[in-house]
């Protein structure tokens, strides 16, 4: 059992899966009523079953070929509105329409022509299909990284998607209501003048009528559609991340690269072995009810009710809807809570055994002399006699809102038993969905951990998809392969009794054979919860690493080891002899002493950069570092930093004020004139024109040094300017050391992989390396430090203990040589974990909390 809490922020609202649910409201309605009405093709509009399997299944396959298209392009697509949801919106007013248009066939029409309309248009169709679902699946999978959250939030929607399966039942019964979609009086006169017999009148009229009613429920269909399609992509927020990395770039002209990067996703994406055996899982189970999903009605109508539509009333509707029903809001929640308890694979197995045992019930479900003795007993006796008197009442009241076609006649008692294996076939498709899906999403955290960025939701979704329908083409042509097969004849009012014996033999043996392989598929699947929890883990570490290294690593192809770095007993504190209790007493006794500098960190929990800081804020954290240090440095002036020179003077310290300059030059320009002013005010001792700037390469030697000298020319006398960069930029360009009063130097030995022994000494090496070319020029380490927690570097390990002996070394060596060090940083930060890292947010002595570390 899982005992893992979903933290609030990966929980999915209410409101955003309710607009999901509609999504797939929509994405279950519309192949549930084309399969619905593409009987129609047979019945109404005269075509062979095998044709009409053909116009399932052709289409099916063009369909799923572009599937892994759109989810390539949904993937890699970068867009203010995100990557899924303006896809999601056109595609959905497209399905919608060319829904509507696809069956707006007549009956009047050869068969040859009906073909072909209807396989052209299909292809259109499902071109605005495909645009509305890949995106719409693939921005399921990455609504919350949680994993039960993800299989609440797929059993949700896959309770709403049943909705369609409630509805689609009774486009049967309405299409052939003579009173819902009535002929016009013109139609009934011109059959009428044919001079046909009864039999043959009531079989053109039945036509007639069947194809209008396609023709106008296609609309309603359509435009419903249309309607709650677009709600996902108004409500529902997905990853659609701005910073997401390596995403191609989609274009014509870079067509056939991008062919290359669509099928090379789709090799990885094949090469996911857990994935793929829920692809096949899928394949096997939906599939396999597919190729019999018609086979019920026909059992209903023909064997049951021997070719009767008029007795076989509503019954086929009332096994599909109670179908649906059942599965929406039993067996989903049942299983949604044995997935919590047991895991995702252990769920789909237990589930998809009870459906074999309900598959197998049919055959005793569907008998009709086991039907007939129902009815003679009590309890049959007392369930004809509730229902018909529900119906008694409730009649009137159907018949006067036009819904006489919902009534339920059993006055010649009912076929009871068929609803008797209900419960349990529900749990396979329901299961199916709930589960594969959510395990999905899982799979694409161990891809993008295998694989790198872009996530491949999209293409995973496309792909899984792609085998629904893959499967779907080949069930459906199958399908009415059987049918005929069997000897199913279309134009014969009754069937043989071997037909209908072979047709129930299949209508069990297909689905509970490959619901059976696929237990032996999934038996193996290995992504339990520990393991997507370890997963999710280590792909938070890694999505966080910094995109500009805090350091150049200008070292790295020299062995620290080889530059011979000691440790000093002058400066260095031994700490193998020493517990960690004594390791703190020193930090704090160093603490108490008081640093030289400090880099002020302003921006408390759920701030980032775009958020203007409050004075009251400023006031605070300055309050609680003010009594350990002499100095505090700040990076930018605008955006309420520049409070925080105004606030140090009030607190009696000395600033290095910093102006941010980057490849931003309207900003830059705002930083500049707000660093001048606050210079004039005396709220600066040392002027900074630029942090890192060179390091991450935003602009050229000479933008910085131009910079340098504009500020130097309009600063106040007696006022130093510098800038500030890693220790390697300065050994690398000696102009900077020219144009600076005073050389500031960011060093990072954590940086560059020192361990913690060599540590102090490796700092000491990078600061001897600047200082021998600076002259007469004072140089500062402007930043240096040890993060607490986070992913290593090399050899470098974070960690509290490792923060806390890399402090007090290097400042006694600071304090003992007059070295100014500022060291990094005052407080936690956790808007940094998108720029360095996990490993970024934890360079505080104190805490995100304001709360000192370690103690």
């Amino acid at each position: 059992m899982s005992t893992m809490n979903t933290p609030q922020k990966h929980k999915v609202p209410i409101g955003q899966k309710a607009s999901f649910g509609a999504g797939h409201l929509v994405l279950n309605l519309l192949p549930g009523a084309l399969a619905v009405f593409m009987f129609f093709l047979v019945t109404a509009f005269g075509m062979n079953p095998f044709l009409a399997g053909l116009l399932g299944g052709l289409p099916r396959i063009f369909d799923a070929l572009t599937d892994p298209i759109m989810g390539f392009i949904s993937d890699n697509t970068k867009s203010k509105f995100g990557r899924r949801r303006p896809y999601i919106f056109i595609g959905a007013l497209l399905s919608g329409i060319l829904f509507a248009l696809l069956f707006q066939l007549s009956e009047d029409n050869s068969v040859l022509f009906n073909f072909f309309y209807f396989l052209i248009m299909s292809l259109i169709f499902l071109i605005g299909n495909t645009m509305f679902a890949t995106p719409l699946v693939g921005l399921g999978y990455e609504m919350t990284p949680d994993y039960n959250e993800r299989t609440r939030l797929m059993a949700f929607a896959n309770t709403i998607g049943q909705v369609a399966w409630m509805l689609v039942p009774w486009f049967w019964v309405v299409i052939a209501d003579p009173t819902v979609f009535p002929l016009d009086q013109e139609t009934l006169r011109n059959l009428g003048e044919l001079g046909l017999s009864a039999e043959e009148l009531q079989k053109i009229t039945d036509e007639k009528l069947q194809a209008t009613g396609v023709r106008k429920l296609s609309l309603v269909v359509g435009l419903g559609c249309a309607a709650l399609g677009v709600l996902p992509a108004l409500f529902c927020k997905g990853m659609d991340a701005g910073e997401m990395e390596n995403r191609k770039k989609i274009t014509l002209g870079s067509l056939k690269q991008t062919s290359k990067d669509l099928f090379d996703g789709i090799k990885q994406v094949s090469e996911n072995k857990p994935f793929m055996k829920l692809c096949g899982a899928t394949f096997l189970v939906f599939n396999g009810f597919q190729i019999v999903a018609s086979f019920s009605f026909f059992i209903i109508v023909f064997y049951i009710y021997n070719g009767s539509y008029s007795d076989a009333a509503t019954w086929p509707a009332w096994f599909a809807s109670l179908t649906a029903f059942v599965t929406a809001f039993l067996v989903i929640p049942i299983i949604s809570k044995i997935a919590d308890v047991f895991g995702k694979r252990k769920a789909f197995i237990i589930s998809t055994v009870i459906s074999i045992i309900g598959y197998c019930l049919k055959w005793w479900g569907f008998d009709n002399e086991l039907n007939q003795k129902f009815n003679q007993t009590s309890a049959g006796q007392s369930i004809n006699d509730f229902v018909g008197s529900v119906f008694y009442k409730l009649d009137p009241f159907l018949d006067s809102i036009g819904m006489a076609w919902f009534s339920i006649d059993t006055s010649q008692g009912g076929p009871w038993l068929m609803f008797v294996p209900i419960p349990l076939m529900a749990f396979g498709l329901g299961g199916l969905f709930t589960l594969m899906m959510s395990m999905t999403a899982d799979v694409c955290d161990l891809d993008e951990l295998e694989n790198g960025a872009p996530r491949k939701e999209g293409t995973f979704g496309a792909i899984y998809w792609w085998m629904v329908k893959l499967g779907q083409a080949i069930a459906l042509v199958l399908g009415g392969a059987i049918l005929s097969l069997i000897g199913f004849d279309e134009g014969a009012a009754t069937q043989t009794a071997e037909s209908m014996l072979r047709l129930r033999i299949a209508d069990i043996v297909i689905p509970a054979v490959t619901a059976a392989i696929a237990i032996w598929i999934i038996w193996s699947y290995s992504l339990n919860e520990t393991r997507v929890k370890e997963i999710g883990a280590e792909l938070k570490r890694r999505n966080a690493t910094p995109k500009n290294s805090s350091s150049s690593k200008y070292l790295s192809q020299k062995q620290i080891s080889s530059l011979a770095l000691e440790i000093n007993s002058k400066y260095d504190i031994d700490f193998s002899s020493k517990s960690e209790e004594e390791i703190k007493k020193i930090f704090l006794s160093t603490l108490k002493r008081g640093m030289y500098g400090l880099c002020f960190s302003p921006y408390t929990e759920g701030q980032d950069l775009s958020v203007t800081l409050s004075e009251k804020q400023i006031e605070r954290r300055t309050e609680i570092i003010q009594p350990y240090t002499q100095w505090i440095r700040s990076f930018s002036c605008t955006k309420g930093n520049e409070h925080i020179p105004k606030m140090a003077k009030q607190k009696k310290l000395k600033t290095v004020v910093g102006a941010w300059i980057s490849d931003d030059k309207n900003q830059n320009e705002k930083e500049i004139k707000n660093l001048i002013h606050l210079a004039k005010s005396g709220y600066v001792d040392i002027a900074v024109v630029g942090n890192e700037v060179l390091l991450r390469n935003e602009l050229t030697e000479s933008e910085i040094l131009n910079y340098i000298k504009r500020v130097a020319h309009q600063l106040p006398e007696g006022i130093p300017v510098g800038y500030v960069d890693s220790y390697a930029i300065f050994d690398q360009y000696p102009s900077l050391i020219e144009a600076c009063d005073v050389i500031l130097i960011n060093c990072y030995p954590f940086w560059e992989g020192a361990q913690i022994q060599h540590s102090s000494a490796y700092l000491r090496y990078m600061y001897q390396l600047v200082a021998k070319q600076a002259g007469n020029k004072p140089v500062i380490v402007s930043e240096t430090g040890w993060p607490s927690d986070g992913e290593s570097t090399g050899k470098a390990v974070p960690s509290h203990l490792n923060a806390m002996k890399y402090f007090i070394n290097v400042n006694q060596w600071a304090k003992q040589e007059n070295i100014k060090l500022f060291h990094f940083s005052s407080f936690d930060e956790s808007w940094k974990i998108h720029h360095e890292g996990d490993v970024g947010q934890r360079w505080g002595i104190w805490d995100k909390y304001e709360k000192l570390k370690f103690i």
